[in-house]
């Protein structure tokens, strides 16, 4: 600080003639202690106490100022500590879910895997029983048309014999062999 009170004096004092020319006062072309040496003592004496206001009131007010812009600077610095911690901690925490939705979305892609499976294997149970079903239907109706077809040809074949008979059997036959027949049922009962 003493340091910079000596350049400003210095600089004060350096400034002087300059300072009083540009007030417009004339600049000798000699030397007078008088004229000189008063103008010089009282920019000295403004300069000092300028000099002196400054550092007196200026001073405090401009370590004051130091001194909040460093406390301030320290509570951003702690504020900007604290802001990467809750960074590292959000950044981690994001890794975490991410790692969980891909271990959700893994376990998903499983166990749509296995429905699919469930559901082929149900759909080829259901294509076999469909199957076999229609089999069974198949021969059900094989077997209801062979029962047909033999009633019919049990139909033809008595109307053939029917007709065969009438032309070959006379009325004495047809009483003898409806006797035979009769007594035969009699015998089953």
């Amino acid at each position: 600080m003493q340091t910079k009170t000596t350049f400003m004096l210095l600089l004060g004092l350096a400034l002087t003639p300059a300072i009083a020319h540009a007030s417009g006062l004339e600049l000798a072309t000699e030397w007078s202690w008088y004229r000189d040496g008063g103008r010089i003592v009282n920019g000295t004496v403004v300069i000092g106490i300028f000099v002196w206001l400054v550092v007196k009131f200026g001073g405090p007010i401009l370590r004051k100022r130091t001194e909040d812009i460093a406390y301030k600077l320290n509570e951003l610095e702690l504020a900007r500590s604290k802001a990467e911690v809750a960074l590292k901690e959000y950044e981690s925490k994001l890794a975490l879910i991410t790692d969980e939705g891909e271990k959700i979305k893994q376990e998903a892609i499983e166990e749509a895997e296995i429905i699919k499976k469930k559901i082929i294997a149900l759909a080829e149970e259901d294509a076999k029983k469909i199957v076999a079903k229609a089999a069974e239907q198949i021969n059900i109706q094989k077997e209801s048309a062979k029962t047909e077809l033999r009633r019919q040809a049990a139909n033809a074949a008595i109307a053939l014999a029917k007709e065969v008979l009438q032309k070959n059997i006379g009325l004495e036959d047809q009483k003898a062999i409806l006797a035979n027949y009769l007594s035969e049922m009699e015998k089953v009962r």
